[in-house]
């Protein structure tokens, strides 16, 4: 057993092999353990971390660290203390919206993704969002907030976004590099306003009205083997954190923050997941619009909500991905593949 203290708190932590880091994270059942096989079959290539985020496993019980700040700052700490420079984030379910959300903040330190069992929803507005003006608005310092709900999703006008993705384009041209003027541009098109409108959020009624025990129920009969190796870490698991987890839960957001990575990223879904809903066309036309080369759905039927312990396909394409230079040629025929009309 390896542990870090990050912030006074332990956090645990399971290492093995050698070669290029590359970083587990669990989702909202288990912890660091069902990764295993996973271990075993990448050790010979790469140096393999897995964690155990707050709330789960053997690291800290802290109610005041479940919320997604902190569970974010647990893998920021973490790879500082081992010295980590970059490393490829692999996250399964709540992993999958921590390692997503790091690499958004630090695009440097993860030079490539892999998100299973994403929640990916459809919020219902895809026609009219516009992530390249988000991406310019986000990069700014924080703006004072207007009267009403803080948290509130930001909308910008249709001229705003057209600035925004003129700004972007020059910018991926130029190596990041703008001049003044389109500096200022950037600035002019990351003007916003908000709206009162909720945040579209699934996930809080699914972990309010489930325990520990019915969601792995959902996945697995009690007569499977699967079922027993989880259930061992229920135990060790708090079940507040599951609430607390999710409480600020966007499915927009999360959509715009894989739309806008820049690192190359994998999704990996099996088409009966009865906890997360395979994505909808919609939503990864929404994901891959000109990004066919750089994210990758794979839909995996005969798949429930834990590939990497349901289908040996999940070590080849965790071969695959880690391994090809060029993460579209990564062929499977479970690829989706963008619908053209």
């Amino acid at each position: 057993m390896s542990a870090i203290t990050a912030g006074g708190d332990l956090v645990h932590y399971e290492v093995l092999g050698r070669g290029r880091p590359v970083i587990l994270v669990h989702g909202w059942l288990g912890s660091w353990r069902y990764w295993i096989p996973t271990l075993q079959h990448l050790q010979s290539n790469y140096r393999l971390y897995a964690l155990d985020l707050y709330g789960f496993g053997d690291s800290a019980k802290n109610y005041a660290k479940y919320n997604m700040e902190h569970q974010i700052a647990l893998l920021e700490d973490f790879m500082i203390q081992l010295a980590i420079s970059k490393a490829a984030l692999i996250g399964h379910g709540l992993g999958a919206i921590v390692a997503a959300e790091f690499a958004r903040r630090y695009p440097d330190r993860v030079p490539r993704l892999l998100l299973i069992s994403a929640p990916l929803f459809d919020p219902g507005d895809l026609d009219r969002r516009a992530p390249l003006a988000r991406k310019v608005a986000a990069q700014r310092p924080t703006l004072p907030q207007p009267e009403g709900n803080p948290n509130a999703p930001t909308i910008m006008s249709a001229s705003a976004a057209m600035r925004a993705a003129l700004v972007e384009a020059a910018r991926a041209k130029m190596n990041g590099q703008l001049p003044a003027e389109l500096e200022e541009m950037a600035l002019t098109a990351s003007t916003i306003t908000r709206e009162s409108a909720p945040a579209h959020n699934l996930l809080a009624p699914m972990m309010e009205s489930n325990t520990l025990e019915s969601l792995l129920g959902r996945c697995f009969k009690r007569t499977e083997p699967n079922y027993e190796k989880l259930a061992v870490d229920m135990a060790k698991t708090d079940p507040r954190v599951l609430r607390k987890s999710v409480e600020n839960f966007d499915s927009g957001r999360m959509l715009d923050t894989l739309r806008l990575l820049n690192s190359p990223v994998v999704l990996i879904h099996g088409l009966d997941d009865p906890l997360m809903p395979a994505p909808r066309d919609e939503v990864l036309t929404y994901l891959t619009h000109e990004k066919e080369q750089t994210l990758v759905p794979l839909l995996l039927p005969n798949v429930r909500h834990f590939p990497m312990i349901e289908d040996e396909r999940f070590f080849r394409m965790m071969n695959d991905y880690l391994d090809a230079s060029d993460i579209s040629r990564v062929e499977v025929k479970e690829r989706w593949r963008r619908r053209t009309r």
